[in-house]
């Protein structure tokens, strides 16, 4: 295409096509480290190519973005489409420009629906708001925890029947 291109003197054709493919290849080499960061905690994380999923082998539908615009609302109605179907949770990882190739720097994009239910998890068991002498460090893992530590001991339910739960304790249903 390139060769047709330039026998026609369309340089500035040629320009927007290289600068293209440039992008299409950072999108792709992002979705790499991505994964290969993820596969960290869940062993078999790969890019899902035709899938629908950018990381496939995890129990989650994460979509990797590695573009110039931005476009939340797109991005979260993609993975929503997704999700309603799979009823995993779902996120968007965007590698912003002029960030390298450390993904634990990279920006997340969720829903507050389905932020809400992980922030439940994590800190429903505090009846009162946490304080900086609140926070301390776990002896087992390493972890920072306020009275408990939620990695060593995770909750061992899933996400609604915690709020469930939360909600009949503070309304009075269920005996503590």
């Amino acid at each position: 295409m390139i060769s047709l291109l330039l026998g026609h003197g369309n340089a500035a054709s040629v320009k927007l096509l290289m600068a293209s493919q440039a992008r299409k290849h950072r999108g792709f080499r992002t979705e790499r480290v991505v994964a290969e960061y993820l596969s960290t905690w869940w062993q078999g994380a790969t890019v899902g190519r035709g899938s629908g999923k950018d990381i496939v082998n995890v129990p989650f539908d994460a979509e990797v973005k590695s573009r110039t615009a931005f476009q939340p609302l797109a991005y979260l109605r993609q993975l929503k489409a997704r999700t309603d179907k799979s009823g995993e949770l779902g996120f968007g990882i965007l590698r912003l420009n002029g960030q390298g190739e450390s993904p634990e720097d990279y920006a997340c994009i969720i829903r507050l629906g389905d932020l809400l239910p992980l922030l439940i998890l994590k800190y429903g068991h505090l009846d009162k708001e946490p304080t900086e002498s609140d926070i301390d460090r776990c002896s087992g893992c390493g972890s920072y925890m306020i009275r408990k530590c939620l990695t060593c001991h995770p909750m061992i339910t899933n996400a609604h029947d915690a709020i469930l739960v939360k909600r009949s304790i503070t309304d009075g249903t269920i005996d503590q």
